[in-house]
Parts: structure tokens; C-alpha cells; sequence
């Protein structure tokens, strides 16, 4: 019995060096906003505006995302807007969401150009000494990796477009 838990062992070790563990797949988008700590109120608006769909779809996107502390510094007007209009709230999502994979160091080299967001208005790229700017907001993450894309945390939610 003693030899038979030796060899067990000895194999599981052996087996353990020869086929390394397994990491995790990327999840989508939407699957790692939901999972983080700092992104409750964007996950809770994609579900109310009904792009959880968009945040899962294949892609490749690359979206923006703010921090709920982000959130916590609009005016009365506009979250009262995102609280309470369906359609605020999918320009707002639209409007964070570009369609490609963006990583900074390809937004790095579009310094100075547009990118144009699934809304239709365009973020300016700017590489500045203080870090990387999209649409004049502060890119505080950059890199997170997800099955259909990359998102970025930002510092700032961008302005919604009235259209």
C-alpha cells in the first residue's frame, strides 16, 4: 500500500513538471467588468441598456472603461440622465466601445489621430509625458486582455454624445 502511494505521488510530480497547469482562458469583455471591483456601475449600465450582448460578441473591440469612482464625479444632471433614459446610457456604453483591438502600444503609435466609437463620435489619442489620453481621459490601466478584445480603465467617463 505504502509503494502503491509513493508511486502515485511520484507520478502526480512527474506529471505536475511534464504538463505545466493550466492558466485561464481570456474571458470576454463583459465577463471581466462583472468581475472586477472597480467597474460595478459600467457592468450594471450595460445590463440596463442591454449591451451585455455587444461586451460578449466576438469582435475584436477595445473599450474604455471608467472606474466607478470615475462615475461618482458627474454632475447631478448627467447621472441623473444614466439613472433614468434607456438610450443615454447606450450612447454612454457605445461611446466608451471601439471596434478593433487598440493595446497602448498601438495607441501610442496613433498619437495625435481618432479613433472613431461605436457611437460614431471620435476619441483624440494623444501620447503625452503624463501618460496616454483618449478623448482628453487619463488611461490609468492599460492592457487588460479579454477574449474579444482589450479594455483599458480610465480615470474620467467620457463625454456622452446628445445623438
Amino acid at each position: 500500500m505504502k509503494l502503491k502511494l509513493v508511486t502515485a505521488a511520484t507520478l502526480a510530480a512527474v506529471l505536475g513538471i511534464v504538463m505545466p497547469a493550466r492558466t485561464a482562458e481570456p474571458v470576454s469583455i463583459y465577463t471581466t467588468l462583472a468581475a472586477g471591483k472597480e467597474h460595478a456601475v459600467l457592468t450594471i449600465a450595460a445590463k440596463e441598456a442591454g449591451e451585455v450582448a455587444t461586451l460578449k460578441a466576438a469582435g475584436p473591440y477595445t473599450l474604455f472603461a471608467p472606474t466607478d469612482a470615475a462615475f461618482k464625479k458627474l454632475d447631478d444632471a448627467t447621472i441623473g440622465a444614466i439613472a433614468t433614459k434607456k438610450e443615454v446610457v447606450q450612447r454612454l456604453i457605445r461611446s466608451h466601445l471601439v471596434m478593433g483591438k487598440y493595446t497602448a502600444a498601438d495607441l501610442k503609435k496613433l498619437n495625435g489621430m481618432e479613433l472613431k466609437t461605436v457611437h460614431g463620435n471620435v476619441l483624440k489619442v494623444e501620447d503625452t509625458k503624463d501618460g496616454l489620453l483618449v478623448g482628453g481621459v487619463k488611461v490609468v490601466t492599460a492592457d487588460i486582455g479579454c477574449s474579444n478584445g482589450v479594455m483599458h480603465v480610465i480615470d474620467a467617463v467620457l463625454p456622452v454624445p446628445k445623438e
